[in-house]
């Protein structure tokens, strides 16, 4: 009997490396931008994420920038005419339904994809079953990065669809995603849009004046601050203090994601990253490094960090005062 062929299909959301989608043959759904008249579109290209930081990012227009996801009928003919050909089972995993449209797009086109990929696979002397799962992160950026890391693995060991669904779900719930900020203004005015309170005008203002920044906190579609600090290089190398302890305690999966907004050789020069790569190299566990996608960078700003792993533990209970 033939091995069954699994893919993996995410957002451009997904702060993974270019190099560790290519080698697991990850298919990425782009999100264009809509900046000023010109429309960009977000692939999680390097080169071109980091040309889009360079020429938009230094702007503070609250409507400079917006994010046109996937519609139905794009991911449609994705699978139709791509997917449904060079797969025979699929995971669909998308950024939080809470931010953004994508897995719902994806949702409600599962269920035309379902009904037409046997003519198609037919017609192409396939075998005609076909299996598609489309799940919510429950999270974003480096937090879908962490859990699409682990199905990669899932996948490369030979596990079975039923497996890799069975451990998505403990994936989804474990996995806890950090952001760190240089300023609030993206943060804040994007909020305002949506209707998120993570970052109140009260703390935008005190933020501005006192360089008090919130370490926010992403689970479960939740996001929120967990702790406050005086200054960005602190509440990194708080961040990043919060995950060699988890680290050193055992996670549920053998990865930590990590995402800059920005030229990724300023990583390593970021307060504890040397002590947070060593403590990663002794627990085999791998540090990925990724530029963070220019469309969460519209939504939070050049320069912030993103940091992700999976726990069981409770690494959200940190609320505290400024530092």
């Amino acid at each position: 009997m033939a091995k069954l062929r699994i893919g993996i299909v995410v957002d451009s959301c997904c702060d993974l490396p270019r190099d560790f989608l290519d080698a697991h043959g990850i298919v990425v759904l782009p999100i264009a931008l809509r900046v000023g008249g010109r429309i960009v579109e977000d692939r999680r290209d390097p080169q071109a994420t980091q040309e889009f930081y360079r020429k938009y990012l230094d702007k503070r227009d609250e409507d400079f920038a917006e994010s046109i996801p996937y519609t139905v009928e794009q991911i449609e003919r994705l699978f139709l005419e791509r997917l449904a050909l060079d797969f025979d089972f699929v995971y669909c995993l998308t950024i939080t339904a809470k931010r953004s449209p994508i897995f719902d797009n994806a949702t409600r086109a599962s269920r035309t994809i379902l009904a037409k990929y046997k003519d198609v696979r037919r017609a192409a002397g396939l075998p005609e079953r076909f299996g598609l799962a489309v799940a919510s992160s429950r999270n974003m950026f480096t937090g879908q990065a962490v859990q699409v890391a682990e199905l990669a693995r899932l996948v490369a060991a030979g596990k079975t669809p039923s497996e890799i669904g069975d451990r998505l779900q403990k994936l989804v719930a474990g996995t806890h995603t950090y952001l760190m900020p240089t300023d609030l203004f993206h943060i804040f005015k994007r909020a305002q849009k949506k209707g998120d309170k993570s970052v109140t005008w009260g703390a935008y203002a005190l933020g501005s004046m006192l360089d008090v920044k919130p370490i926010l906190h992403c689970h479960m579609d939740e996001t929120g601050p967990v702790a406050k600090v005086r200054g960005f290089e602190s509440g990194v190398e708080r961040m990043f203090d919060n995950a060699i302890h988890q680290i050193r305690t055992g996670l549920e999966a053998p990865f930590v994601c990590l995402s800059y907004g920005g030229d990724l050789d300023a990583v390593p020069d970021l307060p504890g990253y040397g002590e947070l790569a060593k403590a990663a190299r002794d627990k085999d566990v791998q540090l990925l490094v990724a530029p963070m996608s220019a469309t969460a960078a519209i939504n939070v700003g050049p320069g912030a960090v993103s940091l992700a792993f999976v726990s069981s533990a409770a690494p959200a209970a940190q609320t505290g005062a400024v530092h």
